[in-house]
């Protein structure tokens, strides 16, 4: 092998020695991630819901099952709106939405995630002029899921989470405020 690779290098410097040209090209190969497919399953993904439950798994993990919306904002939104109106419109000359957001059921399936115990996010809680946001771990957040009346929330959680996901595992959480 490495009589082949010496006289590969012997043979190009001949050429080079004896006035030929040299030309050199770059070649990029586009790989996909690991994990399969073309985003490495859900790598570094969001997802934006209403949280229907969270259960201990194990010591490590909580299993939280998300009923999945469409937080939509833009275009899509006037579209989606008008049409729920039964009107219809061009897209870009649909009329705006109110509050600037317009959110949609995303199918029939609730998803579940796993929620690892050492996860924080954040929740929507009263502060001294308004709300503010309040960093939760993984079990308080499942505490108030669960009904737990702390911490105190500005509005309940069904305005909203957005989870931050790679793979299957939740690596962060934020409540929506909704106005």
């Amino acid at each position: 092998m490495r009589v082949a690779a010496l006289l590969a290098v012997a043979f190009l410097l001949a050429g080079c020695a004896m006035g030929g040209s040299t030309k050199t090209v770059t070649v990029t190969v586009t790989k996909p991630p690991t994990g399969g497919g073309v985003l490495g399953q859900t790598a570094h993904a969001q997802y934006f819901g209403v949280p229907v439950s969270i259960t201990r798994a194990d010591a490590k993990r909580y299993l939280l099952v998300l009923k999945p919306e469409f937080f939509l904002v833009g275009v899509p939104a006037n579209v989606a709106y008008a049409a729920g109106q039964g009107k219809s419109c061009a897209p870009l000359q649909c009329p705006g939405v109110p509050d600037d957001r317009w959110v949609v059921p995303a199918g029939t399936a609730n998803l579940t995630f796993v929620l690892p115990a050492k996860t924080k996010g954040t929740v929507l809680t009263l502060g001294h002029q308004n709300e503010q946001n309040t960093s939760v771990t993984a079990a308080q957040l499942a505490a108030v899921v669960g009904g737990a009346k702390t911490p105190k929330l500005f509005e309940p959680l069904d305005s909203g989470v957005w989870l931050a996901v790679n793979g299957d595992s939740v690596t962060s959480f934020a409540q929506q405020y909704q106005p």
